[in-house]
């Protein structure tokens, strides 16, 4: 029978540690991880599971060309609880030297630290909460970091469909809602890359000569974000594009980088098959399109909600009011949904700037955001499981 821990012990437990928490968020966003950068990767995942085993948990890693994804354990009956995040961020080496770390108004301000150093961090802050607190866990509970969400998932889905059951109930330690509210409801996502082949030729002595690549990407760019439908959640978004290599050269090559979101499955596997069909206007260039869909959208199930209300009730307990919400961002929770595991997304640490310079958390939502994990790890724990 587990032992009753009430959300005020819990919540007391984490304010006590504040200070050990931020510190040692502190050392993982110093401990950069670029998204792709395997070395950084693997270094981070290699002290990470240390502290993990501290807490009684086995590890295992899994290579992978863009660095190890982690799997840890604490024994238990099926199907397990899983808490599931990723270890690489979106910028590159060196970001934290040009903006270290900074405390303002409340806030910690640094790159990585919201999306999702800060969800990394509560979630060995849960773990060693249930290795010194007295409870009778009941099933089994996992911890899986991937190594490149911020990429698309290519390494890890696969481990994930390998090591995680269908039927598990999986917490996302992604950012919450702006307003702190859990998520029950995510875009899909896709990224491509077009890569348009034209001819080279002296722009000034014979232009006729040359195909502009260049001339070909600013007709697709404007073709694809005329394809944007918001009403129907339809998204698409020309991020990046480069080309050419002089002034005076007639562009023999161009590229663009294209972002897809949606909301029905349906018109992502439409508009995948556009992106795929594009076609150069002068027959003597070539477009080669390469990418696809990544995330698909997490849909909102009865499972989903009951989690997201049940989330809400620890939450209030814990003198928080959030609610369930949507986002047009992705993530592996979209996935992990896609393959049968029930999941609550946006577990992780309040603040904003994901993505941007001025990404940070709000220092008083990291022990209260851990609490909430930690409240939802034993709600879960002590009920039936829904197959």
């Amino acid at each position: 029978m587990q032992q009753p821990q009430t959300a005020a012990s819990i919540l007391d437990y984490f304010m006590e540690r504040s200070d050990a928490l931020v510190a040692e968020l502190r050392e993982f966003v110093e401990r950069e991880t670029p998204s792709r950068d395997a070395a950084s990767i693997e270094d981070f995942i290699r002290d990470y599971s240390s502290r993990l085993e501290a807490a009684g948990l086995s590890c295992r890693q899994f290579p992978g060309a863009f660095g190890p994804q982690l799997l840890a354990e604490l024994p238990g009956e099926e199907p397990p609880v899983v808490l599931v995040g990723h270890s690489d961020t979106v910028w590159p080496a060196g970001a934290v030297s040009e903006r270290p770390l900074q405390v303002a108004d409340g806030r910690l301000y640094g790159p990585g630290v919201y999306d999702m150093k800060a969800g990394l961090s509560i979630v060995l802050g849960v773990v060693r909460f249930l290795q010194e607190n007295p409870v009778s866990r009941r099933r089994k509970l996992q911890v899986f970091i991937a190594a490149d969400e911020e990429s698309g998932g290519d390494t890890a889905h696969p481990c994930m469909d390998a090591v995680l059951a269908p039927g598990s109930t999986a917490f996302v330690v992604e950012p919450p809602c702006p307003d702190g509210s859990v998520k029950v409801q995510r875009k899909g996502v896709g990224i491509y890359e077009l890569k348009i082949t034209g001819r080279e030729a002296h722009a000034g002595v014979e232009p006729e000569r040359g195909i502009s690549a260049v001339d070909e990407l600013a007709r697709l760019v404007l073709e694809i974000h005329g394809w944007n439908e918001p009403a129907r959640g339809i998204q698409l978004n020309v991020g990046t594009v480069s080309g050419g290599t002089a002034g005076n050269v007639v562009a023999g090559s161009a590229v663009a980088g294209v972002d897809l979101r949606f909301d029905n499955p349906v018109d992502g596997e439409e508009l995948d098959q556009r992106l795929r069909a594009l076609e150069p206007r002068n027959p003597g260039a070539a477009i080669e399109v390469s990418g696809g869909l990544c995330f698909p959208p997490l849909v909102p199930t009865a499972e989903t909600m009951r989690l997201g209300e049940r989330a809400c009730q620890v939450a209030a307990e814990l003198g928080l009011e959030i609610s369930t919400g949507s986002s047009g961002g992705g993530s592996d929770g979209s996935y992990l949904s896609s393959k049968g595991l029930f999941v609550l997304d946006g577990m992780g640490v309040e603040g904003g700037g994901a993505h941007a310079v001025d990404e940070h958390i709000l220092l008083e939502s990291l022990p209260v955001r851990a609490a909430l994990l930690a409240g939802m790890v034993l709600a879960v724990d002590g009920e039936d499981s829904p197959c």
